[in-house]
């Protein structure tokens, strides 16, 4: 089977065979109705003009000019030349009253009910070509109103028997032919016109789509050739609109905000794989270091110590950013598996500020927990302990010596507020539009450790458990983070 690869060839082929089924069924419809309507029309002209000249008999013949006809020896009547010459004149009349000047094209006979020609308006040589068989008429004599078709030298003639009947009794019979070769004819050029004209017709369909299908999906053309030259290292191209509104392109347009999302996606992972780089790079360099500072001379139990704690931190660092990573991608891929359940939100908030009250201390900053009102929610207890402690974190590293964090929590309507505020060093109106960009950390945030992924990692685990996160600060005053986390409403 040829497969046909071409949409415009298709859809010429479909549109032409579509035409080409309408057309014939039309043809086809046209062609049989004509045909009834002519043979119906010959039908009814046949059966008119029998009216007529059975009602020009009846005013030249009298009833009694009938009763008194004799019998022959096999029991038919005998029709004198008086009634014949009657007979004759009425049908003279009736080609009169048509005012036809040739002779009529209806083949006129009265026949007597046993078979013999009484008068006709054919010559002798005519009534014998063309009603040679008297046997074959019986049937359809007998049955009275009748019709039957005869061929004479392969043109068809249409007969119409009448019985005439005079004070109920059956006088003869009057045989009408008409001949149907005009019909013929007539369908014959119909039948010619249509094989002509369908084809042609489908033909100049078919050139005419292709024609249309071509100008119409010239832009499509275009476009496919924009589109090779498309690719993930070269996304700056477009694909060309009509900036008609059509469907074409309506689908451009489309297809150009798939390419601008693409482009986002493409810089945003080309962004990250270099922020990745960049952040494995600075402790694969330092343990680099440690390890050749190692092998350069003969280092003391002391110093081995040392180089291997160093080597520990970076490690650590590095798993910490791996896990970070990965809890990034799968959020992305929709793939952050929860292991749900219900979580007091006071006790966990209390386990994580008492995780950093040493380090408060340490550093001299007061922190405080105010989480006087209980508060349940259905969510994941690592990845919520995970939440609060980079705030916490973040928190506590953005203030200065002698500040305050404070960790609040409480109840929104259906909703439980978390709000850990600071009186650290704020961030400028620019950085705040960044907040939550991987990767990205502030100038003064530039000194202290960290990769820039505690805000992306909070994002990430509030949209996971269907929350929020909102940012205010302000530049030397600090700053308020709020976590909004549906809360599980106690039945009464």
């Amino acid at each position: 089977m040829i497969q046909i690869r071409s949409f415009k060839l298709r859809l010429t082929l479909w549109y032409a065979s579509m035409l080409m089924v309408f057309l014939a069924g039309f043809a086809f419809l046209m062609y049989a109705e004509l045909s009834r309507a002519l043979y119906r029309d010959a039908e009814r002209s046949m059966f008119g003009e029998v009216q007529n000249i059975e009602e020009g008999l009846q005013v030249h013949l009298k009833d009694s000019q009938f009763s008194s006809l004799p019998l022959d020896g096999n029991g038919g009547l005998v029709f004198p030349a008086e009634v014949q010459g009657a007979l004759t004149g009425s049908i003279r009349d009736w080609e009169k009253r048509q005012r036809r000047v040739t002779r009529s094209l209806l083949l006129v006979r009265i026949i007597g009910l046993d078979h013999s020609l009484i008068v006709s308006n054919l010559g002798g040589w005519e009534r014998e070509i063309i009603f040679p068989d008297y046997e074959r008429d019986s049937a359809f004599m007998e049955t009275g109103d009748s019709y039957q078709t005869i061929h004479f030298q392969k043109n068809p003639i249409q007969l119409y028997y009448h019985l005439v009947r005079l004070s109920g009794r059956p006088m003869f019979i009057i045989q009408v032919g008409k001949p149907l070769y005009e019909i013929e004819k007539t369908l014959g050029r119909l039948a010619l016109i249509i094989a002509v004209i369908v084809p042609l017709g489908v033909g100049l369909a078919c050139f005419a789509g292709w024609f249309l299908a071509r100008r119409f999906l010239n832009p499509v053309e275009r476009m496919i050739q924009q589109a090779r030259k498309i690719t993930a290292a070269y996304l700056k191209d477009r694909l060309p609109r009509t900036f008609t509104q059509d469907e074409l392109d309506r689908l451009a347009e489309t297809l150009n905000e798939m390419i601008d999302r693409l482009e986002s996606s493409t810089r945003a992972v080309q962004e990250f794989s270099s922020n990745v780089s960049h952040e494995f790079k600075t402790p694969l360099a330092i343990i680099r270091g440690e390890i050749d500072l190692a092998f350069r001379r003969v280092r003391s139990q002391e110093d081995l110590r040392r180089t291997i704690g160093v080597i520990g931190e970076e490690v650590d660092g590095l798993i910490r950013l791996v896990d970070d990573l990965m809890i990034l991608v799968r959020n992305d891929a929709k793939q952050l598996h929860l292991l749900k359940k219900i979580i007091p939100l006071e006790r966990l908030l209390d386990h994580v500020v008492g995780l950093y009250q040493e380090r408060a201390r340490h550093e001299k900053i007061e922190l405080v927990l105010d989480a006087r009102e209980e508060a349940e929610v259905m969510g994941d207890e690592v990845y919520l302990k995970r939440l609060f402690t980079n705030l916490v974190d973040n928190a506590i590293k953005f203030t200065e010596e002698g500040g305050r964090v404070l960790v609040r929590q409480r109840l929104w309507g259906d909703k439980v507020v978390i709000e850990i505020e600071d009186t650290g060093i704020g961030i400028d109106p620019e950085t705040l539009k960044k907040i939550g960009t991987r990767f990205y950390r502030a100038d003064q945030a530039r000194s202290r450790e960290g990769a820039g992924l505690g805000l992306s990692i909070v994002t990430a685990i509030c949209d996971a458990h269907q929350g929020r996160m909102s940012v205010e600060s302000s530049l030397g005053r600090g700053s308020k983070i709020s976590v909004e986390l549906p809360r599980i409403i106690p039945s009464l």
